[in-house]
């Protein structure tokens, strides 16, 4: 009896053991499932992980790229900003120069044509009082506020050929001179375009009687004590300008160098708005600056 309960406990005990190992086994199948199943989304999610890393990694490589050609933009376009800002300032700085310019060349016209002017002496007909090379400040003839006079050292505009109107000298003995209009009216009044000026002493006025006659110059019938003259001598140029009178409005020039000037005696009494002004005086050389006789 003994021997059969130790059989029947032997028996209950495997039973039992075979069921726990049963269910063992039962409990261990769905965690290898499970374990099975998870493993592949174990697997896709490092994929996934791998693909959205190399998405990042791509990312910020794209993104560092585009930082280094804005960069390079950035610089390029600064370079370029700094060009323009540079032709802007060198372009500005001529225009500065042409307008300052012109604004002293408009000044200078201005003072040259309603104050005076200084000129230069390119001719020997003034000679010894004034020679070839000297420079003198000549004023303009309505700031002296008085008629021009007798010895007075006057520019005037060059006439043209006299031996045109030679004809008229004795009943118009006046200088003869192109006319102007309108565009070249200014260039050659207010610009000095083609003008050519001549320097001469003021020898008679309106309604002295000019003659020149026996080496010498009479006015109103009286001999000229003219000690400005490099020689004594005047011999005339022109016999129909070597016995006038002096119209109104004009004023009869000759040179000091009476040998070699080219004046009243060659082309007439001079109309007084062609007269440039009156010399003051010499400005250069240095040595010689001052008042002329």
């Amino acid at each position: 009896m003994s021997e059969n309960k130790e059989e029947l406990e032997k028996k209950s005990t495997n039973e039992d053991n075979v069921q726990e190992e049963v269910l063992e086994k039962k409990v261990e199948k769905p965690k290898q499932e499970e374990v099975k199943e998870e493993q592949p989304k174990i697997e896709e999610n490092k994929v996934q992980d791998d693909i959205s890393k190399k998405s990042q990694e791509q990312e910020e490589v794209v993104k560092g790229s585009e930082e280094y050609y804005d960069e390079l933009d950035y610089q390029e376009k600064d370079q370029a900003e700094k060009v323009k800002a540079k032709t802007r300032s060198i372009l500005r700085e001529v225009l500065d120069w042409v307008l300052c310019f012109v604004l002293a060349y408009i000044v200078y016209l201005n003072i040259n044509y309603f104050i005076g002017s200084v000129a230069g002496v390119k001719q020997q007909s003034m000679y010894p009082t004034v020679i070839d090379g000297e420079r003198v400040l000549v004023v303009r003839p309505w700031l002296t506020f008085s008629d021009l006079e007798y010895g007075d050292i006057v520019t005037f505009e060059a006439p043209i050929d006299h031996k045109l109107y030679i004809d008229s000298a004795d009943t118009y003995p006046t200088a003869q001179y192109e006319q102007y209009t309108g565009l070249t009216q200014f260039l050659y009044k207010f610009m000095n375009v083609n003008k050519v000026n001549y320097i001469k002493r003021v020898i008679g006025v309106a309604g002295d009687h000019i003659q020149i006659k026996d080496g010498a110059v009479y006015r109103n019938g009286e001999k000229l004590d003219e000690p400005y003259l490099r020689t004594s001598v005047t011999s005339p140029q022109e016999e129909e300008y070597s016995d006038v009178v002096v119209p109104e409005g004009t004023v009869y020039l000759m040179g000091d160098n009476r040998d070699s000037s080219l004046d009243s005696r060659t082309f007439g009494c001079v109309p007084l708005d062609r007269v440039n002004g009156c010399v003051l005086c010499r400005v250069w050389p240095l040595n010689k600056i001052g008042g002329i006789d």
